[in-house]
């Protein structure tokens, strides 16, 4: 398997494009709405849909939150989830962003309601960069249940070239 992509380290940069992106998904209208801190950087968003099938009476359902933490050089470095259940915003878990020695990693952790915290990461995705930060490979690990370690699922070399970024991004 190879991959091909161009590496786009997550910053506050990348959430700014995240949002001002398309919001109409598979016909279903969203909405968004974002507080920034005193850097300009988004620190939460929340996404609301749209009921209505009247563009001029539209009726908003909450339906996620995102809180954002950077770097002090504008990298993200964690993103926090929230979903609208039972008229309350309720964490489901957070994604966790570094990058140290050419190597950018995102991990995830769901949140443990009975604990009141986050549990150890469950998934993990190593992006090996190049000296220009693009992609040499991606390595994705995963926790599975009953397990203390992470275990290498799979790893690829992505094929460098030049590609409008906005498809790496709303890609699911």
């Amino acid at each position: 398997m190879t991959l091909i992509s161009n590496a786009q380290v997550m910053t506050s940069a990348t959430i700014d494009k995240i949002f001002d992106s398309a919001s109409d998904v598979n016909g279903v209208e969203f909405f968004r709405n974002a507080s920034r801190d005193a850097n300009g950087q988004i620190t939460t968003m929340e996404v609301y849909q749209n009921l209505s099938s009247d563009k001029d009476n539209a009726v908003l359902k909450p339906a996620r939150r995102y809180l954002y933490e950077y770097d002090a050089n504008g990298m993200l470095t964690c993103r926090t989830k929230f979903v609208w259940k039972k008229n309350q915003w309720k964490c489901v878990g957070r994604y966790d962003y570094s990058l140290e020695a050419g190597v950018y990693t995102a991990t995830y952790s769901r949140w443990n309601k009975k604990k009141a915290s986050f549990d150890e990461p469950i998934g993990q995705i190593n992006y090996t960069l190049l000296p220009d930060e693009t992609v040499a490979s991606v390595a994705y690990y995963n926790r599975h249940h009953g397990h203390s370690a992470m275990r290498l699922e799979w790893q690829a070399p992505v094929d460098l070239h030049i590609v409008d970024m906005n498809y790496y991004i709303t890609q699911k």
